[in-house]
């Protein structure tokens, strides 16, 4: 019983792995989920075990455990290969949710900030100066130096009203000013982290290297097997 008559029994035979190891990257990724690979390699494990049992009650042990090695590491290749293309695609996916979880806040930030401005121009519109008109001057009688004092007074307190409402509505366009800049900046901020997130993603994705094949760690009975000098 060899290790492919295994592979055979175990539901992955080696026309099977032959041709995981042929296929590109791109093709397996899209053949091959996450739970589909480790339900591959749990396999792939299954047979290589049963071969070591097979190989450990022969004469000759060594080569034979060799042979079930290269054969365990030939049909990892693929699947650890396989996997990392899958680890890629998870990072891609994580970057562009990230990306859209941003550009959904940039997009409320200005909706807040368009209502603001609306609000702040309808406020200035409503406390713009109001020329007081003026009561109909009432010919003097008795006293006119009194009736010019009033007048006079009247005049200074609707200028001073009028100045005050200038000065709120001044105040009221520095403030919806301040709160457009502010928001500006936050928008800026947002892009840049967005733009960073996935310059970060994209060179991730771009310089990780595939895994290194494991080696098996030899048992008991393989140190036992080896020839003595």
């Amino acid at each position: 019983m060899t290790f492919r008559s295994v592979l055979a029994a175990a539901a992955i035979t080696p026309v099977a792995i032959g041709a995981l190891c042929a296929a590109p990257p791109a093709a397996r990724a899209a053949e091959m989920s996450r739970a589909e690979i480790d339900a591959a390699r749990a396999r792939i494990e299954q047979a290589y075990q049963a071969q070591v049992r097979e190989c450990n009650a022969r004469f000759v042990v060594t080569g034979c455990l060799e042979d079930a090695r290269n054969e365990r590491i030939r049909a990892l290749r693929p699947l650890d290969r396989a996997e990392h293309q899958v680890n890629a695609e998870d990072r891609q996916r994580r970057a562009a949710a990230a990306k859209e979880r941003v550009q959904q806040k940039e997009r409320d930030a200005a909706a807040d900030e368009a209502q603001r401005k609306t609000q702040s121009v309808r406020e200035a519109a409503s406390a713009a100066p109001v020329v007081p008109v003026a009561p109909m001057a009432r010919a003097p009688r008795a006293n006119p130096e009194l009736h010019q004092r009033r007048e006079a007074r009247q005049e200074a307190e609707a200028k001073a009203e009028a100045a005050q409402r200038r000065e709120a509505a001044a105040q009221r366009r520095e403030k919806a000013q301040e709160r457009q800049r502010k928001a500006s900046q936050m928008q800026a901020r947002y892009a840049d982290k967005a733009a960073s997130a996935a310059s970060a993603a994209a060179a991730g994705a771009k310089n990780a290297k595939p895994p290194a094949a494991h080696l098996p760690t030899p048992s008991a009975s393989d140190i036992r097997a080896l020839p003595k000098h």
